[in-house]
């Protein structure tokens, strides 16, 4: 058997010349032989061309320094089902073929993904597999350097406890991250993002006018990261005719629908479409947009977010403006100084609430850590149960001792509960599973379906979907107030 391991290992080292950055695998099975007669991870890498979320991936973050150095740590796969050249070493990737990398696309969404029932699936998609190939974690979409490295440091240390690597000081779990599975279907949408070229000819389309099916096409378009579809979206937001209406009806003012479905399916760059509704005169328009923001988390949205946070007096949007903050704010002292301040000032318990959760968003850091603790001596019972459902959302394992060692009072129920499904997701349990009593703590309305994300674990090459909290509804059929399934 040692033989025969020897022999496939040595058969699997490609006969390319290495190029910078992530060396590739040219097998899906002889990687999983690899990583087993290792003991190490196999991550995987699912991408697609013509998508900039994907182009990036590609060319920069699988060439970083950081990561390509913890990459020498694992066994390294990557899908794609597209080629590149018909020569031995694909541009895009290099070390492995094209006719490689389709192979082992092939194999992937087999064995790894979750594909939804028309067989797509999410890219730019991660995953991180233990030697016998269980799903450790994954996450969907595209992640930062940063958060790829905490992604490759919390699974090579899931199976090496042994090994060591500090930190960068911006490295931080990423918001999307599935524990012990993969994201369920093809994501968010029935379809993967639309390329450049297809976006300009269904831009063309949409403006002759009478355009059949023009919701679902406009849905359609929202997945594109193009300027000009950005344009033409905040165009059809700006009329007020987000989706059409029936001929000779009146028109029906849908915006809020349009701005829901971008949070949920837009690469983060749409923020320049949402910020602009902030302002809008209907405050469910207004709510709409930033939920949005929340959901894109995109870092240059965090001075308009800040602006209006300032100006802003009505507490019900007051409240979205604070999570959306700690979502685009990252490493901000400034906004996290804010947060912080607000998280101790109890006279409104509500808008106390959202920027205790805000603090659950932001990167670690070690007086945000004091401050959840000192919320939970010092603040009334709605401020406790925001600061132990934000020791969830920071996905930090550092705080499971911490709630461990709580007393649970049969008498305050939040609070225990808070407690209990805090550690569930801190241990590995979907962030789905504290949905219900995240948006009961902030008095949300408006669901946040690109952060509660359900996921499926993959045993021995079959579905399973996770077990959810009590209350949750079931993914087939549920009853939702989204909004978005009949727009």
């Amino acid at each position: 058997m040692r033989s025969f391991i020897a022999c496939a290992l040595l058969f699997f080292v490609p006969n390319s010349p290495p190029v910078a950055g992530i060396e590739w695998q040219s097998s899906y099975e002889l990687a999983l032989i690899q990583a087993k007669a290792e003991g190490k991870v196999l991550f995987v890498a699912v991408n697609m061309d013509g998508e900039r979320a994907n182009d990036r991936m590609a060319k920069e973050v699988y060439k970083d320094k950081v990561i390509t150095k913890l990459a020498a740590e694992t066994v390294n796969l990557v899908a794609s089902n597209n080629t590149h050249n018909t020569g031995s070493t694909c541009p895009r990737f290099g070390t492995v073929s094209c006719v490689e990398h389709r192979q082992v696309d092939q194999n992937v969404r087999k064995h790894v993904l979750a594909p939804d029932k028309n067989g797509y699936v999410v890219a730019p998609q991660h995953v991180f597999l233990d030697p016998e190939g269980q799903v450790i974690l994954s996450v969907p979409y595209g992640v930062s350097e940063a958060e790829l490295e905490w992604c490759f440091v919390t699974a090579i240390q899931k199976v090496n406890e042994s090994f060591t690597h500090k930190l960068s000081s911006k490295a931080r779990p990423p918001a999307r991250l599935v524990m012990d599975g993969v994201i369920a279907g093809g994501g968010e949408t029935a379809h993967p993002p639309m390329t450049r070229e297809e976006a300009l000819e269904l831009i063309k389309e949409l403006k002759k006018g009478r355009v059949e099916h023009k919701q679902e096409k406009i849905k359609r378009l929202v997945t594109a990261d193009e300027p000009e579809a950005r344009e033409f979206v905040t165009t059809t937001l700006r009329a007020g005719r987000a989706s059409g209406g029936k001929r000779g009806a009146a028109p029906k003012d849908r915006r809020g629908e349009l701005l829901r479905w971008i949070g949920v399916h837009s690469p983060p760059s749409y923020w320049e479409v949402a910020v602009e509704f902030i302002s809008a005169g209907e405050e469910s328009v207004r709510k709409e947009a930033i939920v949005a923001l929340e959901q894109l988390g995109a870092p240059e949205s965090l001075k308009d977010v800040s602006k209006h946070l300032g100006k802003e007096s009505d507490p019900l949007i007051k409240k979205n403006l604070y999570r959306a903050l700690g979502a685009v704010a990252r490493d901000d002292r400034r906004a996290r100084g804010t947060l912080i301040k607000r998280a101790g000032d109890g006279r409104d318990e509500l808008l106390q609430a959202n920027a205790i959760l805000a603090l659950g968003l932001v990167a670690p850091n070690e007086e945000v850590d004091e401050t959840l603790r000192e919320v939970l001596e010092e603040e009334g019972e709605d401020a406790q149960v925001a600061a132990l459902l934000a020791m969830g959302l920071t996905r930090n394992e550092q705080w499971v001792e911490f709630l461990q060692g709580l007393p649970r009072d049969v008498t305050a129920r939040r609070r225990s509960s808070a407690i209990e499904v805090s550690l569930g997701v801190l241990k590995g349990a979907p962030l789905s599973s504290m949905e219900e009593l995240v948006m009961s703590a902030g008095g949300d309305h408006i669901p946040r379906a690109r952060i509660f994300a359900t996921s499926v674990k993959r045993t021995g090459g079959k579905n399973e979907r996770p077990k959810r909290s009590a209350g949750e509804p079931d993914q087939e059929g549920e009853d939702s107030d989204d909004g978005l399934q009949n727009f």
